[in-house]
């Protein structure tokens, strides 16, 4: 099971976890137990909320590994963005497929740590975010109809004036690079898993 069913099944669970409500909650199952996902035998991403989803960690593991935080969320001095919107879907895909699960739960979950480079890519975001909601049936269509975009994404002059950009980059593979890329998967990165990631992205391709 990726994710306990009475927690991606409840409304509540997916405000509190996207910033939407800020109350007081804590979840004990979540506390120091990150969720694992298993992409490969030996490669898995752990996503870790913790209890009152203050900081949100995302974390590489080889097997017997220790494992390396490729990115994290919180509200001060985040670093989130590690994923490519096709590698988004692309892993998303995989992890329903093999834990059995819906779509949408991956999806949403690793929806926070897509690095979004220019209106064209914000829209294809967007759009695939919207699909994932809309089939969660969690959210009703008057919403949907009226789900808050960023609009700053929208405007050109807003990246011209941004420095983030997906460049692929030997031997790293994609790196997400610029002074406002608030990323962790930059060339200049020394403790980013590269070798590790590729392999693991690899591995789903060749697995579609």
């Amino acid at each position: 099971m990726l994710l306990q069913s009475d927690l991606a099944q409840s409304r509540i669970f997916w405000d509190r976890y996207e910033w939407r409500l800020e109350d007081d909650f804590s979840y004990e199952c979540l506390e120091d137990q990150p969720i694992r996902m298993d992409v490969t035998d030996h490669i898995a991403l752990l996503l870790d909320p913790g209890d009152d989803f203050c900081y949100i960690s995302l974390a590489l593991q080889e097997k017997n590994d220790e494992d390396i935080e490729i990115a994290w969320d919180d509200q001060a001095h985040f670093h989130p963005f590690v994923l490519r919107f096709e590698e988004w879907k692309l892993i998303s895909e995989h992890l329903a497929k093999k834990y059995e699960t819906d779509l949408w739960i991956p999806s949403l979950l690793l929806r926070r740590f897509v690095g979004v480079e220019s209106c064209t890519n914000y829209d294809s975001v967007f759009a695939w975010e919207l699909h994932m909601r809309r089939i969660s049936g969690l959210f009703t269509e008057e919403e949907l109809q009226c789900w808050p975009r960023q609009r700053e994404f929208e405007d050109p002059k807003f990246w011209e004036s941004c420095d983030r950009k997906w460049v692929y980059k030997e031997p790293y593979g994609w790196v997400f690079e610029g002074s406002t890329a608030y990323s962790l998967r930059q060339s200049e990165s020394l403790s980013f898993p590269f070798e590790a990631w590729n392999t693991m992205i690899n591995a789903i391709k060749k697995q579609q």
